[in-house]
């Protein structure tokens, strides 16, 4: 059974016309003034972008640039926030009246960030300034080769730091190089939209309220790399929202049509869930560009065709999704005594066995490793489970490894292949060692306990104030008692549980649960029980109902 801890320190306990959403806030430690802004976010209370380190040396180079007209080239990433920032720059230097080229390396056969060979190539083809976005920081060797051949870098980054900003760039505008920045948590498409608001006020070369324009490439960039939805970050995609259910952008509106996604209705979970699998899929099996040309298409015919090659890469990227996660999970069998399961096949791509860590780690409750078997070496993802580092558990086996990056609960590595089985053994032992009995669950903070009291439409809607939900703002977790009225399996696979609650006022409520048949198929009709839940709504033929989503059941005895 899942390892769930329900935490309820701070959970609001319902009374009838309450102000949920105010509660909640309050039981998070926000002040009367705090809540207002949290409510009612403003975009004129945006940090000032000369805040972040290095930007005025970055924008005046930028600047020069543009006077002599040379010849700038944006280098980007092939996640979605390094292609949502490659499309923001685009964008932005045409409205500066600036051409700029674009960049994205092949995840497969450059990796990430910035590489010699492409360094040399750019300086080949003539170009006069490169400005990176989301990666560089930590790309010392390749800015100081930059240096030496004379091509300039100003480096856009909110990765974090290896120690001092990399001397080879002209300059490295990124918020982590200080500790207590307040911008902080920007994700890359963050720090590059303040590089255009930066070049905006000292220069004027965007209309005033233009570059909010902009604001629908930073909402999908910052909700899709998981960054803390607070401070600026929630109030730029909170305005980005906005600016995409009106957007003009061809490749958007295209998009969402191929995700059966309402454009003027679109939310964070349809960038999240919808969208941006089917952006990845394209870094994921092939080349990003292919992601890329959704985003920056000009016209509808364009984006169509585009974003019809995306529907496809991420049909093939589902079924080899399903096919890793089967064989992943018959090796995890022969391991599932170990704390950690370090799996590894050479018939895996490492483009995607990062989402199949994700679920194998939720599927057998513990921190998980899964690598490709590339020959000599192997390349692979790492994802824990409850609040273990899996970082700090590589690290302990830094010497076996190659190369590594990441942080808490989620991180990437290389290693020779004939050192996995030493590998496993060791980062097992330290796992043995560091794992203590609370870190290895997986804790679901209450926010609020209606009781026995009804779930309802009226709640939905009020806790739906908090959104746009997400990383450090996630949808309030609900419990309530109730009886199962009725149990069916559902999907094509009956791998799906509906149950049908009763609550204490004769009301029934439809609760699913993904993917939870297994997990509870001991539940019976006409049990009490206690759930864990999401609150969503149903919408079917132009009416609104609630729906609870399971997280976890507990039963009375």
């Amino acid at each position: 059974m899942p390892k769930i801890i329900w935490e309820d320190s701070n959970a609001v306990n319902y009374s009838l016309n309450d102000n949920v959403s105010s509660l909640i806030l309050q039981k998070r430690g926000l002040s009367p003034k705090e809540l207002e802004s949290f409510l009612n976010p403003n975009y004129d209370s945006l940090n000032d972008p000369f805040i972040i380190p290095n930007m005025k040396i970055a924008v005046e180079r930028i600047k020069k640039a543009i006077n002599k007209n040379e010849k700038i080239v944006i280098y980007g990433d092939y996640d979605i926030d390094g292609l949502s920032s490659s499309a923001l720059m685009k964008d932005a230097f045409i409205m500066m009246g600036t051409e700029v080229d674009l960049y994205i390396p092949d995840r497969f056969e450059e990796g990430y960030g910035l590489n010699s060979q492409a360094i040399k190539k750019l300086k080949k083809d003539g170009y006069d300034l490169v400005i990176t976005v989301d990666c560089g920081t930590t790309a010392h060797e390749q800015l100081d080769l930059a240096r030496n051949i004379g091509l300039d870098i100003v480096v856009t980054d909110h990765h974090e730091p290896d120690g001092n900003a990399p001397a080879g760039a002209v300059a490295c505008v990124n918020p982590k190089l200080e500790i207590d920045n307040q911008l902080n948590d920007l994700a890359g498409v963050g720090v590059a939209f303040y590089l255009i608001r930066a070049l905006q006020q000292k220069y004027e070369l965007i209309k005033p309220g233009q570059e909010k324009w902009l604001l629908d490439l930073v909402a999908l960039g910052t909700v899709c790399d998981v960054v803390p939805l607070t401070g600026d970050n929630r109030i730029l995609t909170s305005f980005g929202l906005k600016v995409m259910k009106k957007t003009k952008r061809a490749g958007l509106v295209s998009l969402a049509e191929k995700s059966s996604v309402d454009i003027a209705k679109i939310s964070e979970d349809d960038l999240g869930f919808k969208i941006g699998p089917r952006l990845n899929a394209a870094g994921r099996l092939t080349h990003a560009q292919n992601a890329l040309d959704v985003l920056i298409a000009r016209s509808r015919a364009q984006a169509d065709e585009h974003s019809q090659v995306l529907n496809e890469l991420n049909t093939k990227r589902q079924e080899s999704t399903k096919d890793i996660f089967v064989e992943a999970n018959k090796i995890a069998k022969k391991y599932k005594k170990d704390p950690i399961l370090v799996l590894s096949s050479a018939d895996w791509s490492h483009g995607v066995i990062g989402i199949v860590a994700s679920r194998i780690s939720e599927k057998w409750h513990k921190p998980v490793i899964l690598l490709q078997e590339l020959g000599e070496y192997s390349k692979g993802s790492a994802r824990s489970y409850g609040s273990f580092s899996i970082i700090d558990a590589i690290r302990d086996s830094s010497d076996l490894i190659d190369t590594f990056g990441g942080h808490n609960f989620a991180a990437g590595l290389k290693l020779r292949t004939d050192r996995l089985d030493e590998f496993r053994y060791r980062i097992n032992r330290y796992t043995i060692e560091n794992m203590d009995a609370k870190n290895n669950f997986k804790i679901i903070d209450i926010g609020l306990d209606l009781g026995t009291n009804s779930p309802s439409l009226s709640i939905y809607d009020d806790v739906a104030q908090l959104a746009p939900f997400g990383n450090s703002n996630r949808k309030p977790y609900m419990r309530g008692s109730y009886k199962v009225s009725e149990i069916r399996l559902v999907g094509s696979d009956a791998s799906h549980l509906r149950l049908k609650l009763k609550s204490n006022d004769g009301a029934e409520h439809v609760a699913i649960g993904f993917g939870k048949a297994d997990e509870f198929s001991e539940l019976e009709v006409g049990q009490e029980i206690e759930i864990a839940f999401e609150l969503g709504e149903n919408i079917w033929m132009d009416k609104r109902t609630h729906q609870i989503e399971i997280v976890d059941i507990v039963t009375k005895e």
